[in-house]
Order: structure tokens, then sequence, then C-alpha cells
């Protein structure tokens, strides 16, 4: 498997910089199974041909462009990039109702950053991205026609629900936003704010089997379900005391306002709720 990258930088003055780039990636059959679980593994049944077919690697290109900026004497950085990330190979269900590599995804979106100092001890760090990802080519999803009347039960394909829907908890905007201030030489606070949009873990839809034999049937879906968790906006805050050079305290408060929210969706009918209003303390000590 070959993989490569190029990109080209251009620096119209001293404090601005224009750049591209072109990458390519690859994940090849079983590379996660490691961590349990693998969208792309080998199947453990079926022919030598079937197993051979089950090699095909998952190919992933991606294109950016984008530009930074330097302010104040390069106290403040401003970054912001636009990009297309486009998968084939991805595993799905073939129009023959075996497991093929032959689905696509897409992920396009704008990525937007500021960080650095707005004024002397007054740091700002923040960034917002637009994710414009649909799942391209589901595949198919098979409905098995029974038996009945001297004809024999049937397998038939129809397009996925997935095809043209959001790519699973992938959020169309977030954002986040942090600061912090230095309110003496030795004491600091902060805070900041993260928001996150709907995101959704899997679709599903009403299609359903119909009769028997020669009058067997797919019924079209009349409801289309889009399992989802909605947008959230958590707010953390931080501070720290400075005793001496080599003695400071820190603490960090997250969910500030409790806010209850999920960190996870997923495709059947439940989805992971993130940590409530949570506090903790660092002391640090240099010797």
């Amino acid at each position: 498997v070959w993989n490569y990258q190029a990109g080209l930088v251009i620096k119209p003055s001293a404090n601005i910089s224009l750049y591209g780039s072109f990458a390519t990636a690859s994940t090849p059959p079983n590379s996660l199974m490691g961590e349990g679980q693998d969208g792309n593994a080998l199947p453990t049944t079926g022919t030598l041909q079937a197993a051979a077919d089950a090699l095909a690697v998952e190919n992933t290109k991606s294109y950016e462009l984008g530009a930074k900026a330097q302010l104040f004497g390069g106290r403040l950085a401003l970054s912001g990039a636009v990009f297309r990330t486009e998968t084939d190979n991805a595993r799905v269900t073939s129009d023959q109702n075996t497991i093929a590599f032959i689905g696509k995804r897409r992920v396009q979106g704008v990525e937007l950053s500021i960080n650095g100092q707005v004024l002397p001890g007054w740091q700002v760090f923040g960034g917002y991205t637009y994710l414009d990802a649909v799942v391209a080519d589901g595949g198919f999803t098979a409905f098995t026609l029974p038996a009945g009347g001297g004809v024999a039960a049937r397998t038939v394909l129809q397009p996925s629900v997935n095809t043209g829907r959001r790519f699973p908890n992938t959020p169309e905007h977030a954002a986040t936003l942090w600061t912090t201030v230095n309110v003496t030489p030795r004491f600091t606070i902060g805070g900041g704010a993260y928001y996150q949009s709907r995101v959704y873990g899997g679709y599903a839809d009403n299609r359903y089997v119909s009769g028997t034999g020669a009058t067997a049937q797919v019924v079209p879906a009349t409801v289309v379900v889009a399992r989802s968790t909605p947008g959230y906006t958590r707010f953390d805050a931080t501070a720290s005391y400075r005793f001496t050079d080599k003695l400071e305290l820190r603490v960090n408060v997250q969910n500030l306002t409790d806010e209850r929210y999920f960190a996870t969706a997923y495709s059947s009918h439940y989805a992971q709720i993130a940590p409530g209003r949570s506090a903790f303390a660092t002391l640090t000590i240099k010797y």
C-alpha cells in the first residue's frame, strides 16, 4: 500500500502564509482489531474468493487550502482553511447481498482558529469548524421475500437508508472559545465554552415485506427514523495561584452549569450521557 502527500507554502508578506496540500491514506482490513472492533475486517465465513475480495483497502484522499496570519508583532495568530476528504472502498452490503468494499464517504468544510495574546496578560484560544459530512454511497439493504405458491424464497436488494445522509457522530457545527487573564503576576483565572450541534447515530426506515411467493414485495418507506442527540453548549472554568516559582495550585471545573448532554449517539436506541459538573485540583511542585 503506497501513500503520498504534497504541499506548497507561499508567503506574500512576512506575517502571512498561504498553503495548499494533498495527501492520501489507507486503512487495510483488520488494522483496528487490536482495539476490539474493525469496520473493515475480513469475514470469518465464505469462500476463499470472498475472503480475497475482502482484502480491499479503504482509501482516503484529502485536499486542503488555507491561510495563516500573525498579528500584533506575532502575539496573536489567525488561521483559516477549507478542506475536503473523500473515502472509497468503505465496507457496505453490495447489490449481490455480500459484503463489499464499494462504499463512499465525503467530508468537506471550513475551519477557523485564533490563539495568542490580545493584550499583555490576556490569552485567547478558539476555533470554529463547519463539516458537511455525507454518506455518499451506503450500499444496499437485503430483504428476504418468503416462499409461497410454488415460488421459492428470494432476496431483494434496495438502496441503504444511509445513502445521502449525514455521517454518524459528526456535528455540522462545532466551536470553542477559551480565555485566561493574569489578574496578578501570581493569580490567573480563565474560562471557556464548547458548542456542538446535533449529531446522528444512525438511520432506519419502515420498509417491510408484504405477501408471499409471487405476490411478495417490499413496501416503500413512509417514515425515516434519524436517531440523534441534540446540540449543546458546555462551560468550563479554571483558576491558578503560583505561591513560588516551584509551587502552584490549579483548580478546574468542567461543565460548570451541570448541563445534561450526550457525548455519543449510537445506531440503536441509546446514547452515552456525558459527565455532569466536576471539579479537581492540581498541586504542582518543581524541584
